[in-house]
């Protein structure tokens, strides 16, 4: 006797979970007690299309309903009443196992939905008094894990020559292939994994096995992936002011005398450098402000010493800032365009250049990585060009078109910045660690990376900066080794002051961690699935509406 399985939706992965469904069996009782399955498939769109008689007809006598359609939460109207009336027309007693336990394998945006579907659905067959119906959440499963193509293979083959059943098949499997980790949420305290067993799939159950649990996390790694755009937007708000500036300098269509042919390598090149050091620079800048913010806001009770030293950075700060503020206003139209989490999400009390310096702080790592890509991209279109044909200021032609001794130190600083940015990068992808592995790395190496960084820009252009505002000289445009070095240098030579005396350290003391803006409208949305009045917002929608007792949010 075999038990039903119900999936719906004909996507990519309902297809591969169709496929997978051929080889499993539920277990009941003992192990070795397995009952086969048959499946049956339908699309979503085809489903919700149905008469509530018809989808109640073809739930019926069910084990499990698999939803692989999109947007859940927009039908739970009808899938509740659907269960409902499969469980009237069934006649099993699940004498073969679970009866219409709902298994919802979507992984919608959480911030695309007013409230979570699988929560509503629990909800929903809670108050229709479905006491025992469970419903079941799977996550960290790709349609390559679930389909078992090259499993299906060995089953087939092991079935054909009636070698071994089902219970041993499933080890031979987990033996040749090896098996994924299918993390599920449940409904229910009493059960804690589905009694579906996929040869090839592993069920494990979340420390927090709740369907709420899942729609934090499922949040959370929706937070993490703006984080990436947001740090994505500086790089590409940086790059765009960066490649202008370069553009108009050295364009023989602006103040240069460079062709058209001279534009994807050599001046592209100029503008990837520099980018690349202003984005390992950027979180330091931030956090030089906001240290100089707290130390003013609270000057009453400042030592003198943070006040000495904060006036003074405050003077080494002035550069930076007018250097970084095109590009600032650039991220800042950039995120009002295209992000979606609700950028400046801090809280009402704080200004918008505080929000946007909070995010910039929090996107350290992020901001990091972003450089690193630019920094790899720019040592290798730097080492294109440097050839005598395009940089023959470098070579000595009395030498043996050798190195000058300034361009000789630039290569090498240069070289040394790169690997210590490599480690970095690796220690930041990485992810937490202990204070004592971080500690070195992030308060000595970053701000010696940075340093070597900018002396290379330094060394490479600093004969050159004695006419930097003559009027013959490119129209008294300033080279793009003294605009992107000043930048760097005065934030490092801050930050350097404020972490010896230890005005940093102090400012900390008194301020409160804050979190990225995507992080915290994360957290209010959240709040809103666990507190939102689900029965107002389906009231009236539901099929069956009279026959229906209302139900309630979560």
């Amino acid at each position: 006797m075999s038990s039903k399985i119900v999936v719906i939706g004909k996507g990519e992965f309902g297809n591969s979970l169709v496929q997978g469904l051929e080889m499993s069996a539920i277990v009941s009782g003992s192990k070795n007690n397995a009952t086969v399955v048959s499946v049956e498939q339908v699309s979503a769109t085809d489903f919700f299309s149905m008469t509530l008689d018809e989808m109640g007809q073809l739930l019926a006598n069910a084990s499990y309903i698999m939803f692989c359609g999109r947007k859940l939460s927009e039908n739970v109207k009808d899938m509740a009443p659907a269960l409902r009336q499969a469980r009237n027309f069934s006649t099993d007693l699940a004498d073969n196992g679970p009866l219409l336990e709902f298994i919802d394998w979507s992984n919608p945006d959480p911030r695309a939905e007013s409230f979570d579907g699988a929560v509503a659905l629990s909800s929903a067959t809670k108050d229709m008094s479905f006491s025992d119906h469970v419903v079941w959440k799977v996550t960290g499963v790709s349609s390559l894990d679930i389909a078992l193509s090259e499993e299906a293979f060995i089953y087939h083959y092991y079935c054909q020559n009636c070698i071994a059943p089902h219970q041993i098949l499933k080890y031979i499997i987990f033996y040749i292939k090896g098996k994924h980790v299918a993390t599920v949420y449940s409904s229910s305290q009493k059960e804690a994994k589905p009694k579906l067993d996929i040869p090839g799939l592993m069920w494990k159950a979340d420390e927090k096995n709740t369907l709420l649990a899942e729609v934090l996390c499922r949040l959370m790694t929706r937070a993490d992936v703006d984080r990436w755009y947001d740090a994505a937007y500086l790089g590409l708000a940086v790059f765009l002011v960066a490649f202008g500036y370069t553009f108009t300098r050295y364009s023989e269509w602006v103040n240069g005398a460079y062709g058209y042919t001279m534009v994807p390598l050599y001046i592209l090149d100029k503008g990837i450098s520099w980018t690349s050091l202003w984005m390992i620079t950027a979180a330091p800048f931030a956090g030089n402000l906001l240290a100089l913010s707290n130390v003013f806001s609270s000057w009453d009770r400042s030592k003198s010493i943070d006040k000495v030293t904060s006036l003074l950075c405050a003077m080494i700060m002035i550069v930076p800032v007018l250097l970084f503020t095109l590009p600032w206003l650039t991220w800042a139209a950039l995120r009002n365009l295209f992000s979606s989490w609700g950028s400046l999400n801090h809280g009402k009390d704080i200004s918008i250049v505080r929000s946007m310096l909070l995010d910039m702080v929090s996107l350290k790592t992020e901001t990091g990585v972003v450089g690193f890509a630019f920094l790899v991209t720019h040592a290798f279109m730097g080492c294109l060009a440097a050839i005598p044909q395009y940089k023959s200021k470098w070579f000595d032609a009395d030498n043996k078109m050798r190195f000058y001794g300034n361009n000789e130190l630039s290569m090498a600083s240069g070289v040394i910045a790169f690997t210590l940015v490599v480690v970095l990068t690796i220690r930041s992808l990485i992810g937490k660690g202990s204070w004592m592995k971080l500690k070195p790395l992030y308060v000595y190496v970053s701000p010696l990376a940075i340093f070597l960084a900018t002396f290379h820009v330094v060394m490479m252009g600093y004969k050159g900066w004695g006419a930097l505002f003559d009027y013959s000289t490119k129209k008294g445009q300033p080279s793009i080794t003294f605009i992107s070095s000043m930048f760097s240098l005065g934030v490092i030579a801050a930050h350097v002051f404020l972490v010896l005396i230890g005005t940093k350290k102090r400012a900390r003391k008194a301020t409160r961690v804050m979190k990225h803006s995507a992080v915290n409208t994360a957290f209010e949305k959240y709040d809103e699935v666990r507190f939102v009045d689900v029965d107002r917002e389906m009231k009236g929608t539901m099929r069956g509406d009279s026959d229906t007792d209302s139900f309630h949010s979560a």
